[in-house]
């Protein structure tokens, strides 16, 4: 009767334990992150880099300098961007003008088509978080420096030619730099974190990822080698992120914001 009466305790203590752990889990789950706008600082209102800039490689002795005037590669480039001016007026061109401006809403609608839900600050918040949060490591801590080291100059402003974008949005990039696309590295980073919260559709999310960056060579504000560029740095800044304990608990919670949708 003892002996029963302790494996019936024993049964109940573990029935407790795994109780309580699927409480723990159900309380985890209702954590919401803090709201983007509270985070950002400064007059421009930046938000801050999960990974301290410090923290990322020296991209500029990481990677290439940029084509040289003369290269096969920077023919090349001149090529691309001609040819795409055939697309004025296109779909590309209006998707171009349309997902330009770099803000958590528009990449949200921008990716959702492909995801297993749509992205949205009310269904999804922990991946719609990540998706507002990780342009300021994408920005401060990989293409920044290597924009300012080299101050290569925009395609358009190369020719003297418009944009798919307004004369506003092109003066403000007029005296900024080509080298490489932070547009299509955030473009590129995205894809690969939000494959691995919905990887059951990875190649729709990567595909997206790189026209994303194509975009930009179409708009007329890169050359088809800061897209190439951005790409590389994209996953050496995604790579660093996995070191992060802060991303890492904000992507196991968009992690679980995706899995009921893949069983």
């Amino acid at each position: 009767m003892i002996l029963s009466s302790l494996k019936n305790l024993g049964t109940l203590s573990l029935t407790v334990v795994a109780a309580l752990m699927l409480c723990a889990c159900a309380s985890d789950s209702s954590k919401l992150p803090p709201d983007l706008n509270s985070l950002k600082t400064g007059p421009k209102g930046k938000l801050p880099l999960f990974e301290a800039k410090e923290n990322y490689p020296d991209f500029v002795a990481l990677v290439p300098a940029p084509p040289a005037e003369g290269s096969y590669i920077f023919a090349n480039d001149k090529k691309i961007f001609k040819e795409t001016r055939k697309l004025k007026g296109t779909q590309i061109w209006k998707d171009a003008a349309q997902f330009a401006e770099v803000k958590p809403e528009v990449l949200s609608a921008y990716f959702s088509p492909v995801m297993s839900k749509p992205i949205s600050k009310e269904a999804t918040p922990w991946t719609y978080y990540i998706v507002g949060r990780i342009i300021a490591d994408v920005s401060g801590g990989g293409t920044k420096g290597i924009k300012n080291h080299y101050k290569r100059t925009r395609p358009f402003v190369y020719f003297n030619t418009g944009t798919c974008s307004t004369r506003e949005d092109e003066e403000d990039h007029r005296y900024t730099y080509s080298y490489p696309s932070t547009h299509s590295t955030y473009g590129q980073a995205l894809a690969l974190v939000l494959s691995e919260i919905d990887p059951a559709n990875q190649a729709g999310i990567i595909k997206k990822g790189a026209d994303y960056g194509y975009f930009r060579v179409v708009c007329g504000f890169h050359w088809q080698s800061d897209v190439e560029l951005g790409r590389i740095v994209a996953s050496h800044v995604v790579a660093r992120l996995h070191s992060n304990a802060e991303f890492m608990d904000a992507l196991n919670h968009a992690k679980a914001e995706y899995r009921s949708q893949q069983k």
